[in-house]
């Protein structure tokens, strides 16, 4: 789905980007050596971008001018022409076909296994299995969910001014902002992405899934993230992702007779019971606050909180729904799930310390090691009580792996080794479709290295073994030809990518803090039969940046007398939109009959 198909035509209009690089040399220029460390160090990553224009009078009149002559010859380069498709006439005929059939829906399955065809019918059928269960959701009129929205606006407005001394500025600038960008559609949209990796049929016989919504006050929810990532991240069961994981298991050395097990939370999100939750959580936030968290005011958050998991109304087709329990799949979930299970984790789990060598939790799966009692029929009893003991917290159910010497985690297959440590390597399930982005999808050159430099250093990072980096290797090799990419387009890039790997460090370099970068992005639209970054780049340099007999753009000063520091021009293409995109079902407003005839039904 992430295929693009060639737009019939080239680009010819660029006015707006070449505004956007004069913009942006002007800000370079005028703030070059302006070191503002309230932008370059603050921590929030909430941010509206600014409109504010600099003045003309205060950019050196030859930036303008080699601005406005190299404006005149890029425009000369970008002409409108008929483009040649990279689909054949039949391929094209069958989209088409496709995007006007109101009888089929292309959703997205779960952990990244590709598309599924659906019929409208059933999925209608599948998503109101799930707002129809009444303990979760409650239907609303769309007068009552207008002015809902309408009282969240107000109640939100409320939270800011009342909290305004322990906001940032910019922090309330950006809800207020989304606030206002979502005053036309105020509802998150409700869809479904399918569990084909566990079966087309759960153990009821309905069809695997799992519910997702976009969510309504999003500024807001933005927000209540960023204060509680930090919290969530300091739990002792979190961990980031894969490669920390990878690092924390390596030195592990294993007594005889260590298991490995897994679990899973069933529906984690819908299942946290929300006025539950919110007490947990907010008695912790008041507890811990200033120790060592200090970047939050206890009663701004759990207010905020409280609006955010208490106020989600969602849209789908003609119909509108609050959810009265449970987390909403587009709300700052993973931290607010982290937390509050860690809650539980944090009281449980040192009592079992003579049997839990190892336990770390990614949101709903759970990885520990079991060191087993010298009784079989005693160890038996424990790791029941333990089983048990984990589903103690609020209703949440976990389904558990039998303790085993190997065991599937995240993107990993872990397995004991006769030494007593752990060997890794990557599981990947049998649904794969290897859906790799094909030769002659209307990309980037660049994407292929890109494809086949982070998957390489990918492999590098998780597999424990020489053999196994070698073989997961070639097999990416075989499904990149089967895919349609040559052997000469891919060795040099594997050979490159695997020095790389070997090269790699793990811990990036520190970030110099006290200068801003000083890069000109060139935003475009990309067209594969557009002008070359070379063509562009060799105008810029001859033109802008070094022009003869004239000063370099970096030397020019500004009105204080400090160089620009200009000194690279990087073009940033946006894609067209992808097969995903012409088929995205998040609303599906006018697809079918209205979603309201299937409740009478």
């Amino acid at each position: 789905m992430k295929f693009i198909p060639t737009p019939p035509y080239t680009n010819d209009s660029i006015a707006p980007s070449l505004q956007r690089l004069r913009r942006d040399t002007h800000l370079k220029t005028i703030f070059a050596g302006d070191d503002d460390y309230d932008y370059i160090q603050r921590p929030s990553k909430l941010y509206v971008k600014s409109s504010w224009q600099p003045p003309l009078a205060d950019i050196p009149p030859t930036i303008e001018e080699r601005l406005d002559l190299f404006s005149i010859q890029v425009k000369t380069l970008f002409q409108k022409k008929k483009a040649t498709p990279n689909i054949l006439p039949f391929q094209r005929s069958l989209l088409t076909s496709l995007l006007h059939d109101h009888n089929l829906l292309f959703p997205d399955s779960d952990k990244g296994l590709g598309p599924c065809a659906v019929t409208y019918d059933q999925y209608i059928h599948d998503c109101l299995l799930h707002l129809n269960d009444t303990t979760t959701y409650l239907r609303l009129t769309k007068h009552d969910a207008h002015a809902h929205a309408l009282q969240m606006t107000d109640t939100i407005q409320s939270w800011l001014f009342d909290n305004r001394k322990h906001l940032d500025k910019m922090d309330i600038k950006y809800i207020r902002h989304h606030m206002i960008s979502n005053q036309i559609n105020p509802y998150g949209q409700f869809y479904l992405t399918y569990k084909i990796h566990k079966g087309m049929k759960t153990d009821d016989g309905q069809p695997a899934r799992m519910l997702r919504c976009q969510q309504s006050p999003h500024g807001l929810g933005k927000w209540v993230d960023q204060m509680l990532q930090p919290i969530a991240s300091s739990q002792p069961s979190y961990f980031k992702d894969s490669f920390e994981f990878k690092q924390l298991i390596t030195p592990l050395s294993l007594p005889i007779g260590a298991r490995l097990f897994t679990c899973d939370a069933k529906s984690m999100y819908t299942n946290i019971p929300t006025e539950p939750a919110i007490a947990c959580i907010s008695a912790y936030l008041r507890s811990i606050h200033g120790k060592p968290f200090q970047h939050y005011h206890p009663q701004t958050l759990i207010d905020a909180i409280e609006i955010v998991f208490r106020n989600n109304v969602i849209q789908f087709g003609d119909t509108y729904w609050r959810q009265i329990s449970g987390t909403g799949m587009g709300i700052s979930r993973p931290p607010w799930a982290t937390i509050f299970y860690a809650l539980h984790e944090n009281n449980f789990l040192p009592p079992w310390s003579h049997h839990i060598l190892f336990y770390k939790r990614f949101i709903d799966d759970v990885f520990g090691i079991w060191i087993p009692h010298p009784s079989p029929a005693q160890d038996t009893i424990n790791w029941c009580s333990f089983k048990q003991t984990m589903q103690q917290w609020h209703g949440l159910q976990w389904d558990f792996t039998p303790l085993s010497t190997s065991c599937n985690f995240m993107d990993l297959t872990i397995t004991i080794t006769p030494s007593g440590h752990l060997s890794t390597t990557l599981y990947e399930k049998a649904q794969n479709l290897y859906l790799y982005i094909p030769p002659h999808s209307a990309h980037p050159s660049g994407m292929l290295s890109g494809l086949v430099h982070g998957n390489i250093l990918r492999i590098h990072r998780l597999c424990s073994s020489p053999e196994d980096i070698k073989r997961k290797s070639s097999e990416f090799f075989t499904r990149l030809t089967h895919r349609g990419y040559t052997t000469k387009q891919l060795t040099p890039l594997f050979t490159s990518a695997h020095q790389r790997a070997l090269l790699y460090n793990p811990t990036p370099p520190p970030k110099n803090t006290l200068h801003k970068d000083n890069k000109l992005f060139f935003h475009l639209s990309f067209h594969p039969e557009d002008p070359k970054p070379s063509t562009i780049h060799k105008l810029w340099d001859s033109v802008v940046a070094n022009p003869p007999a004239h000063q370099p753009l970096h030397h020019v000063t500004n009105l204080h007398g400090v160089p620009t520091s200009i000194n690279n021009l990087t073009i940033a293409y946006s894609r067209p939109p992808n097969l995903r995109n012409k088929f995205s079902i998040r609303n599906i407003v006018g697809r079918g009959r209205d979603v309201s005839s299937y409740l009478v039904d």
